[in-house]
């Protein structure tokens, strides 16, 4: 871009420019690759004729109402049903407690527009969903990240990182959190960690943002209650989504938390009323269906996809290398041997077959080089092992 228009945009987009993509974000990519990158729904999870139906429903019975800025009767259908089932799911969504954001992603940045200053501190796992890291960065904060493992945030280290903290006078403005089926790592978080999570929340002053997008997709093992169905100190955010569930080009999510802060965060969203004529058909498709049972037929296209990697995994993979299995969701995190730097052999793993992501690009700090996430979401069991064995080729191909 030219000297002229760096003068226009804000500091914000200048370092966005500068920075491009990531360190280690890929580059080139082989066309007929597995596409093992991002976490996409299988095509055929999309009811394509119900919604024509429920499109024509929703034109037919609001009309004009329907186009119009704000959306007609059946939007507001649309955002009662989301209550009622948040409400069912004990995340207490009454009236003032939920807003409808355009997807999960504006959930987040709504967030940052909410609560963030220039130079806050907040806390993440480490790895984490690599757009709330951006976003976060977007607005300046000072990220620091939390281990974790198969059983979610380490909240003994995450206790000693808030003492450094209180005895240093800075208090972290809020902890970002994904206790379901964590993006990248596949993790849950025990019961006896959320439990501790939120003591940790209340003793050192602290808000939780919990982002749920993927916590309704459960293959295995038994649900847990949500951050926000145990808070008893109002300090949780709960953020969702329809993506995962129906469709991402939906662009339909949901924040829930306390009023105060909703009402707040309502006055920053500034965009014409949030997919109207898209809440309506959806809120008349969502009212013919049984919505657990389309949970569970989408469930069982996931399960087969996740055992098929794992299997894969077990049968390609060089001796040396670990990963996650997750309960539900939609990724694998895999580690290989501290020798390897992934990032590198990018480009080498594409003209294999596969397009994973690097590990890198997950956390605040300069790790992950031997760290790859692989999304089983979308390709079909037979793809998910042609990609796999085409990094393992490569990884074995280059372990020193």
């Amino acid at each position: 871009m030219g000297d002229r228009y760096y003068d226009l945009v804000s500091k914000r987009a200048q370092r966005n420019m500068d920075a491009g993509e990531p360190a280690g974000w890929g580059g080139d990519r082989a066309a007929d690759a597995v596409p093992l990158n991002f976490g996409f729904p299988y095509p055929d999870s999309y009811p394509i004729d119900s919604l024509i139906k429920a499109c024509a429903t929703a034109l037919r019975e609001d009309g004009a109402d329907a186009l119009r800025y704000g959306g007609g009767p059946l939007a507001q259908e649309f955002d009662d049903l989301v209550a009622a089932r948040c409400s069912e799911r004990g995340l207490r969504a009454g009236e003032g407690n939920i807003l409808v954001t355009n997807g999960s992603a504006q959930a987040i940045s709504t967030v940052c527009s909410l609560l963030l200053d220039f130079g806050d501190l907040i806390l993440v796992e480490a790895p984490t969903y690599m757009g709330a890291l951006r976003e976060f960065g977007n607005y300046g904060a000072e990220i620091r990240g939390v281990d974790l493992d198969g059983d979610g945030i380490l909240t003994d280290e995450l206790q000693r990182v808030l003492e450094e903290l209180r005895e240093d006078g800075v208090r972290p403005k809020f902890l970002y959190t994904m206790p379901n089926f964590h993006n990248p790592a596949g993790s849950t978080m025990s019961m006896q960690r959320r439990r501790h999570l939120l003591e940790l929340a209340e003793e050192y002053d602290f808000l939780v943002v919990e982002d749920d997008a993927y916590g309704e997709l459960r293959y295995d093992g038994e649900d847990l209650p949500s951050l926000r169905a145990l808070d008893e100190s109002d300090r949780v955010l709960h953020l969702g989504s329809m993506s995962k569930i129906l469709a991402p080009g939906f662009r339909l999510g949901w924040i829930v938390g306390p009023e105060p802060l909703i009402e707040q965060a309502d006055r920053l969203k500034v965009d014409g009323g949030t997919g109207p004529f898209v809440r309506a058909m959806v809120g008349t498709y969502l009212r013919e269906i049984d919505l657990d049972e389309r949970i569970r037929h989408i469930c069982r296209g996931y399960r087969s996809r996740r055992d098929a990697a794992l299997n894969s995994l077990q049968e390609h993979m060089p001796d040396g290398c670990d990963w996650s299995e997750p309960e539900g969701g939609y990724f694998l995190w895999l580690t290989l041997p501290e020798s390897v730097d992934v990032t590198v052999l990018l480009a080498d793993i594409a003209e294999a077959g596969a397009n994973p992501l690097p590990g890198n690009i997950f956390f605040p700090d300069d790790r992950g080089r031997n760290n790859l996430r692989l999304s089983f979401s979308y390709p079909d069991p037979d793809e998910l092992d042609r990609g796999i064995r085409a990094i393992a080729e490569v990884v074995s191909a280059n372990i020193k």
